[in-house]
Order: structure tokens, then sequence, then C-alpha cells
């Protein structure tokens, strides 16, 4: 069963972020999102650029960096201790579909919509439906046969 819901923790140390890269590139695995990794990727480190470059960023700054799947497609979001976010920069608006910044700057979410299967699973699924309606229908013809051969 896929899970839909994921949290790491971070901290100051600015060697946290692989953690946040690695959940990312471990959702793009899961739910088989592969196409939208590098958006994925550029977006939270763009976020995580907020954090660590933070002149004032404090010694006991702590934050979930949550993965959750919405309804929509996925939200990421970074939940602080500290007021961070207060604005996003042009690229985050650019390539998020939308993004709030809550708790008075303690919270960035980060949507994306996902818009479905990718093409080659498309194609593979129709494949498999052709198929079984093919072995389904086949016999239903022949005891069809059988009925009007038997009438």
């Amino acid at each position: 069963m896929k899970h839909n819901y994921d949290t790491v923790e971070l901290n100051a140390d600015k060697t946290q972020r692989i953690k946040a890269q690695a959940l990312v590139e471990e959702i793009c695995d899961r739910f088989n999102l592969h196409n939208y990794f590098g958006i994925f990727s550029v977006v939270i480190d763009e976020a995580m650029d907020m954090i660590y470059n933070n002149p004032e960023l404090p010694t006991d700054f702590k934050s979930d960096f949550v993965f959750e799947q919405c309804v929509n497609g996925a939200c990421f979001t970074f939940k602080t201790n500290e007021q961070i976010f207060s604005t996003v920069s042009e690229l985050i608006e650019m390539l998020t579909n939308e993004y709030n910044i809550l708790d008075e700057g303690k919270t960035l979410e980060l949507i994306f919509y996902v818009n479905g299967i990718d093409e080659d699973e498309l194609k593979t699924r129709q494949n498999h439906f052709k198929v079984f309606f093919k072995n389904k229908t086949l016999p239903t013809q022949t005891t069809n046969k059988l009925h009007n051969t038997e009438l």
C-alpha cells in the first residue's frame, strides 16, 4: 500500500537538505512521478535556500518537511518554529500551482497539480483493457453460438 503522507525533520545544519531531497526522490519513485522530479526538486531547493541562506537562522531551528498526497496532486510543506517565509521567489511562483504562507510565516505550502498517469503507463493499461475485454467477449460469443445451436 502506498503511504500518502511522510515527514522528515530538519534542523539548522545545512547538511539536512539532503533529507528533504531524498524524500522528494522517494515520493517520485513511490507514486511514479518521475516527470515531476525536476520541478519538485527545484522548488524544494529554492524553499530550502530561503531557510538556510537566512543569516539570522537560530541554532535551535526546527522544521518538519512534510509530503501529503492531496486531491489535485502533491503538497510539500515546511512547518518551522521560526518566521522564515514572508514572500516566495519568482521561481516558486512560476513552478508551483499554488503556494500558501501560513502561521505568520512559519509554514510554507507548495502544491503541485499532477495530471494523472504518464503516457507509457496509460498505453500499457489500455492494452490490458483491450485484452481483458477481448477475452471476456470471446467466451460470451461462443456461449451465444452454443445457445443458438441448441435452440
